[in-house]
């Protein structure tokens, strides 16, 4: 059978591109119970680019309705986050059920967050032996800096909020999730818009969060599935913009 090569797509490039956040996640299952202490001693180069350790912890609340019952809380760690110093603009966090490596305005190109993200993951997938790989997510946070007024926010975003025809017709601030299965099995679209506070004076500001993952099928050699997942999300990007918000980040 012959080889299928996967040829990467051309990809719109802004000079003013939005995002103030771009992530790879995996979330796995080990085939053997991962000792705490091999997360936090990563090889020399990982630890010199990422020297501030903080933990990671993961927890639960129990309430019941009885009078005088205390709240029950349950916390334990799962893993590490690592950062930079000064004006570093990564971040790892590292899991005993997954690995997370995100990207802080400016964003430089999806092939540095990727080939930063595959750095790490060589380490993490030789200290805990994934077993299956269960979730693959790509995850861009985009602030969009509208010019006020903004009398319709349908002339920057193809998805708004609508308001019935008979109710008050203006919008001083909205929240909205929309959950998307794609066109492709096995990978959902999950995108959250919100106006967010102003970046500064005479902007609207508007939260545009596309985080598009896979549940299945997902191989251990898994760099054009990865690929396969930012095109998705960058398709998503440019179909929720108009040409308008194009010409302010262009």
């Amino acid at each position: 059978m012959p080889l299928k090569l996967f040829r990467m797509r051309e990809r719109k490039h802004y000079n003013k591109a939005p995002i103030i956040q771009a992530l790879i996640d995996v979330q796995v299952k080990s085939s053997h119970l991962v000792d705490l202490a091999t997360l936090v001693s990563p090889p020399r180069e990982i630890t010199t680019d990422y020297p501030i350790v903080q933990p990671v912890f993961t927890g639960s609340a129990t309430f019941a309705m009885n009078p005088g019952t205390v709240p029950a809380f349950d916390a334990r760690q799962v893993g590490y986050s690592r950062t930079g110093p000064g004006e570093h603009k990564y971040a790892v966090q590292a899991r005993l059920d997954g690995l997370t490596v995100s990207r802080f305005a400016p964003y430089e190109t999806w092939e540095n967050l990727r080939d930063e993200f595959f750095r790490i993951w060589n380490w993490y997938r030789e200290v805990v032996e994934p077993a299956e790989i269960v979730r693959l997510a790509v995850r861009y946070s985009n602030r969009l800096d509208l010019p006020l007024p903004v009398d319709d926010f349908k002339h920057y975003l193809r998805t708004t909020p609508e308001i019935g025809g008979s109710l008050p017709g203006s919008l001083s601030g909205f929240v909205m999730q929309l959950q998307i299965p794609s066109p492709h099995r096995s990978r959902m679209i999950i995108l959250n818009e919100a106006m967010v506070p102003a970046a500064e004076a005479g902007i609207a500001s508007i939260l545009l969060d596309i985080n598009v993952y896979q549940t299945q099928h997902i191989d251990h050699h898994f760099k054009q599935q990865l690929e396969q997942l930012h095109d998705e999300e960058n398709d998503f990007f440019e179909g929720s913009i108009t040409d308008k918000t194009r010409e302010l980040i262009k």
